[in-house]
């Protein structure tokens, strides 16, 4: 028998190597993925909130239109309330109206209340003031002459304005529809800070106190907790530093109230 003059060496079996991911590779990948769904879930609530803002302002000259209808029939909005305001068409379209004929309720696309209300003494109450004057004559050479003077009556209240008001705007929307609110032609704009969400910082009762001094300069302060961004004589523009401002849409609060207010 030959034998190789050679050492005969068994070839060993090379390793397996394992496949799949290390558990770094799938920290990654899990971290870039919650990167990801995180500026999704953001940019879809931007987008959200855009669209929920324009349906809002494009209700606005509508909203407006329909009012003034009210003003129209009358020469006053004497009466305007949020049931009125809903029976004159005047919260079709963007918004969803709910509840019992008697009870009905506005809610706008950032699902809050929306709300109407006339103005009754805008322009403060006013007085008809009348006099007669009568005269006697006595005959057989005497005269005698009498005067009766006229009392005063009170007026029927000024509803020559109105207020519409909506509650839960995001701190995020606020600039947008008071600025497209302010290029509608709406006279005079307030803005509230809610201290709780979708609550009314102005309220039905806060319009009932509005009166044209707190439109015609700066000396007669709004409502409590309502800051004026537009409508003053001197000034009908609207006041950007003051709608920036950390009382108004630059709150730290996450939803202000805002009050469209017109007159005539």
């Amino acid at each position: 028998m030959l034998y190789s003059p050679h050492a005969i060496h068994k070839t060993r079996p090379l390793p397996r190597t394992q496949s799949g991911f290390t558990i770094v590779e799938l920290s990654v990948a899990v971290a870039i993925a919650g990167v990801l769904l995180v500026s999704a879930i953001a940019l879809v609530q931007v987008v959200l909130r855009q669209t929920r803002a324009n349906d809002l302002v494009s209700s606005i000259p509508r909203t407006l239109t329909q009012i003034d209808k009210m003003y129209a029939r009358s020469a006053n909005f004497n009466g305007l309330t949020t049931q009125v305001a809903i029976g004159f068409g005047a919260f079709d379209g963007a918004f969803d109206i709910t509840g019992p004929a008697n009870n009905r309720v506005a809610t706008h696309r950032f699902g809050y209340q929306t709300l109407a209300q006339a103005a009754n003494n805008f322009r403060g109450p006013t007085a008809a003031a009348g006099g007669a004057a009568a005269g006697g004559a006595a005959a057989g050479g005497a005269a005698a002459g009498g005067a009766a003077a006229g009392g005063a009556a009170a007026a029927p209240p000024d509803a020559s304005a109105y207020a519409v008001i909506y509650a839960g705007i995001p701190r995020a929307a606020c600039a947008d529809v008071v600025s497209s609110a302010a290029a509608s032609g709406v006279l005079g704009l307030l803005v509230a800070p809610e201290a709780v969400v979708g609550t009314p910082a102005f309220t039905v009762d806060n319009a009932l106190t509005l009166r044209m001094a707190m439109f015609e300069g700066t000396v007669t302060a709004p409502p409590a907790g309502s800051v004026r961004v537009k409508g003053t004589v001197n000034n009908s523009a609207l006041d950007v530093a003051a709608m920036s401002g950390g009382t108004a849409c630059g709150t730290n609060n996450d939803t202000v109230t805002i009050a469209m207010v017109n007159w005539k």
